[in-house]
């Protein structure tokens, strides 16, 4: 088999399944990085979700100021402590809950450090969507809230374009602009009972099984040994292929010499072969 490894094409042929092995190996060990950064990720959301409430302040910063845009602290428990704004209330819609489509309510909460954008809880779509639905009341007076901060969007809110006082996205800068203070770049989802929740369907859970998103852990696992696998195939391919060539070749051989001289001895294998079938003619016969 050396002797075939040893012919051009082979060398050539391995060459390039180092190369490709090569690849392989860079792919399976970006997955491992993958890995390790989606099992972190993973693990900080989770911490940040079981976490004791920290002040808004604390955990972003002053509004006016803010030291973080509240992606890094997604899920984290914060608390605030104001009054609602009901004046600047808004429905982000298109949501679902529990297989319910309708808004999430948004009331801005003014703290003596800045506004938080609160979401109070989910409301149905009971007629249609060029109306929007009455709104139970937040609470008049100071209150202290307890919530999961969730990170603002980007994209612009459509406030104006859709019916009163509906928005398409949570945007802290276009809600900040309207009520003229500093919104922080984060809201807070309420847990379950706290002050402004009466009259709403609260907000589910987070799904902490794969709080990152995207592919899972064990996927990520998965493609690692796929990827290492794939460049150690690589690397076998050219003695398979040469082994192969060879049995092939002496198969070749065997065959040609046979017919060059039928009265050779038959190579071993096709002798084994004769003799079995001479064997069983010889018990047929002695059966007849």
């Amino acid at each position: 088999m050396l002797s075939t490894l040893r012919q051009p094409r082979y060398l050539g042929l391995f060459a390039l399944m180092v190369v490709v092995a090569a690849l392989c190996g860079l792919a399976g060990s970006w997955q491992v990085i993958r890995f390790s950064e989606k099992h972190d990720a993973n693990r900080q959301l989770r911490l940040d979700n079981r976490d004791q409430p920290a002040d808004i302040a604390d955990v972003l910063g002053p509004a006016t100021a803010q030291i973080s845009n509240g992606r890094a602290q997604k899920f984290r428990h914060v608390t605030a402590t104001g009054s609602y704004l009901s004046a600047d209330q808004t429905l982000l819609r298109n949501q679902s809950v529990d297989g319910d489509v309708g808004y999430v309510v948004l009331t801005p909460l003014r703290t003596s450090t800045g506004i938080l954008i609160v979401a109070r809880g989910f409301l149905a779509q009971t007629g249609a969507a060029t109306t929007s639905p009455p709104v139970p009341a937040a609470p008049s007076g100071p209150v202290t809230v307890t919530g999961r901060l969730q990170p603002v969007d980007s994209k612009a809110d459509r406030f104006g374009q859709l019916p009163a006082p509906q928005v398409e996205t949570v945007n802290a800068a276009a809600q900040a602009g309207r009520i003229g203070a500093p919104v922080w770049n984060g809201y807070a989802e309420l847990l379950a009972g706290q002050p402004g929740t009466a009259g709403l369907t609260a907000l589910p859970e987070p799904d902490m099984s794969n709080p990152a998103g995207g592919a899972e852990e064990p996927q990520h696992a998965a493609y690692v040994v796929q990827w290492y696998l794939f460049g150690l195939l690589a690397l076998c391919a050219p003695f398979v292929m040469a082994a192969a060539e060879r049995r092939r070749n002496e198969a070749e051989a065997a065959e040609q010499a046979e017919l060059a001289d039928p009265d050779a001895p038959p190579a071993p294998a096709k002798a084994a072969t004769r003799s079995r079938k001479a064997s069983l003619d010889d018990r047929l016969s002695g059966r007849a």
